[in-house]
C-alpha cells in the first residue's frame, strides 16, 4: 500500500512540474528561453490553486512577486469614490500580473481578485532579477508587454472621457469579442469594465438588442452584427 501511495505521490508532483513547464514556456516573456533555462525556472516556481473570490494583493500592500495565470480569470481592478468597482483589465491563462517595481509596474492602488477558480505560478522578486541578470531579453519581453497594457490603459481613459455612453458600450463590446462573439459576462460586469451604472448600460443594450446587433441572455451577450457595432463607433 505504501509503495502505491507513493507510486501516486511522485505521479501528481510529475503532473504538476509538467504543467509548470507547460505554463512557463507560452508566456510571452520567456519565449526566447531554452528547454533548459525553462526548466530552470520551473524550479523556483510555485504553483497554488486558488477560489473564486480569492484576492491576491489589494491596495497599499508591499506584493513583490510576480503571478502567471495558468487557468482561469483575474480581475485588476479599483473603488472609485462612490463605491463603485472600476475594472482596470481582466486578464486569462498565459498573462501574469504582480507589483514589482522593477517591471515597471504600480499595483499599489489596486486589486487583483480571481473572478473564477484559477491556477497561477508565482515567482518571486529575487527569482525574477537573477533571471533578468542571467537573461537580459526577460526583461525587454516584460517592458513590451507592460508597454502594451499602458497603451490600451491610455486608449480606455481616452474613451472615457471623449465618447459617449453608447460609443463607449460598443467599443468595449467589440474588444472583448476579438477573439468570440460569446462574450460571458454580466451587465454588472460590463458597466464595471467601462465605469457605467449598471442602469445606463442595460439600457444600451436592450436597445442593441432590440436592433438584432446583439442577443442577450443570463451572463452572456452574443454579437449578431459586428460591423454595425463598428459602424455605431465610427458615428
Amino acid at each position: 500500500m505504501k509503495r502505491k501511495n507513493l507510486s501516486d505521490a511522485k505521479t501528481m508532483t510529475g503532473s504538476k512540474q509538467l504543467m509548470k513547464l507547460t505554463l512557463i514556456s507560452k508566456l510571452d516573456i520567456f519565449r526566447d528561453l531554452s528547454d533548459n533555462e525553462i526548466e530552470q525556472i520551473e524550479a523556483m516556481v510555485k504553483m497554488i490553486d486558488c477560489k473564486k473570490g480569492h484576492v491576491f494583493f489589494s491596495p497599499d500592500e508591499n506584493v513583490e512577486v510576480l503571478y502567471m495565470l495558468k487557468k482561469g480569470k483575474v480581475q485588476i481592478y479599483t473603488i472609485n469614490h462612490d463605491g463603485r468597482r472600476l475594472i482596470v483589465d481582466t486578464l486569462g491563462p498565459g498573462t501574469f500580473f504582480g507589483e514589482m517595481s522593477l517591471t515597471a509596474q504600480s499595483m499599489q492602488e489596486f486589486f487583483a481578485e480571481a473572478v473564477e477558480d484559477s491556477l497561477v505560478c508565482v515567482l518571486g522578486r529575487s527569482d525574477i532579477e537573477a533571471l533578468i541578470m542571467y537573461k537580459p531579453i526577460v526583461a525587454i519581453r516584460l517592458l513590451e508587454i507592460v508597454s502594451q497594457r499602458l497603451l490600451l490603459a491610455r486608449l480606455r481613459f481616452e474613451e472615457t472621457v471623449l465618447q459617449s455612453a453608447t460609443i463607449r458600450v460598443c467599443s468595449t463590446l467589440l474588444r472583448l469579442s476579438q477573439d468570440s462573439l460569446l462574450i460571458k459576462m454580466t451587465h454588472q460586469e460590463l458597466a464595471d469594465t467601462i465605469g457605467l451604472f449598471r442602469e445606463t448600460v442595460t439600457t444600451i443594450l436592450d436597445e442593441l438588442h432590440s436592433s438584432g446587433i446583439l442577443e442577450l441572455s443570463r451572463r452572456k451577450i452574443l454579437i449578431r452584427d459586428r460591423s454595425e457595432l463598428k459602424r455605431i463607433t465610427e458615428m
